[in-house]
Formats: C-alpha cells, structure tokens, sequence
C-alpha cells in the first residue's frame, strides 16, 4: 500500500524557484508527480516515501519508487551540527526514529541548498516534534512563520520542556546554537 515519494529532478527544478509548490501545478508538473502525490490549494505537496538514511538531526534521506533519493529537511527544526555536542548522539535518535519507515512529507519548498523543506511524520509522530521533545534541537523560530500555529506552539512549547528537564543537549550548561555555530565556523 506503501507509495513513495516520487519527485523528480525536473519537477523539483521547476518548482526550485517558487516559494512553495505552485497550487496550480501544469501538466507537465502534474505528471511527473507519483500516483497518490498531491498539491494542496495551499501549495503544499503531499507524498509518501521510505526513509533509507539520516545525514543529521534534522535532515533524512527518502528512496523514491524511481530509485532516485531526495534530502528532507525537516520543517520548524534546528538540531547540533554533527561537529556539535549531541550532534552525533541527535543524528542517532532521528535514525532509531524513521530508518526504514515510510515517511509522510508535506513538502512546503525547497531550501537554499536544494533539499526538500517540510513536515514529516513517520507512524503518527512528527518527527521535527519529537527531536525537539528529546531535546536533540531548537525550535527554529526564525522560519516560525512558514509553520501552523499549532505547530509554532507545539514546537515551542517542546523546546520549553526540553529545557526545563534538561534532555539531551540541554544538559549542557550553555549548549550553541546550530546557527551561532555555523556563522562562527565560516568566519
């Protein structure tokens, strides 16, 4: 019963440059998109696919019937990087959560490095709100808006707990922010 997540290199090259999926897609989008894959009135593409890999604690590899894998960046997350304290321990966790699962994807767009962005859930959990929960990342607030409410409050709230039970990275005394790392790495 398990369909998978089928978008192509050209579909994605055409969809690359819009901030969301085109609602309207033509018909050439329309075909390229699987049997059972949707785009929403909201822009949003809907597909399912099997999770075959786990580059970090926020990113998961997802094989298409098409033998072809696509990077997803989970929506409303920012986990260590690998480099980090509980980089590797988050990457872990993600993997013990989705490998070999099947994966639904709403996917709301493409990210500046060409991944796939959006909300995942493997049987029934979100998988950006458990990492959260498991305090393996932060509840990216500067994309907040690209979220529902109840998912902004969701993850927030997630985070808060996190913090406040001291799970995972936030044993740390004061743990970096993902973003603070990255941006004093390149320097």
């Amino acid at each position: 019963m398990t369909r998978y997540l089928t978008i192509t290199l050209t579909a994605l090259l055409l969809v690359g440059c819009l901030d969301k999926f085109d609602s309207k897609p033509d018909s050439k989008l329309q075909a390229q998109l699987p049997p059972g894959a949707t785009i929403t009135n909201d822009g949003i593409l809907l597909a399912q696919g099997r999770v075959v890999g786990v580059s970090d604690g926020d990113t998961i590899t997802v094989l298409a019937s098409n033998k072809r894998q696509y990077k997803i960046r989970l929506q409303g997350i920012d986990a260590p990087e690998k480099a980090q304290p509980y980089g590797q321990k988050c990457k872990e966790d993600l993997l013990t959560q989705a490998v070999n699962l099947t994966a639904n994807v709403e996917a709301h767009k493409l990210d500046r490095y060409g991944r796939v962005l959006g909300k995942v859930t493997v049987e029934g959990k979100d998988l950006a709100l458990t990492q959260i929960q498991n305090g393996c990342g932060w509840h990216y607030t500067a994309y907040a808006k690209e979220q529902s409410e109840a998912d902004q409050t969701a993850y927030a709230a997630a985070e808060k707990q996190a913090r406040k039970a001291k799970r995972g990275l936030w044993k740390e005394k004061q743990p970096e922010a993902p973003w603070d790392f990255r941006k004093h790495k390149a320097k």
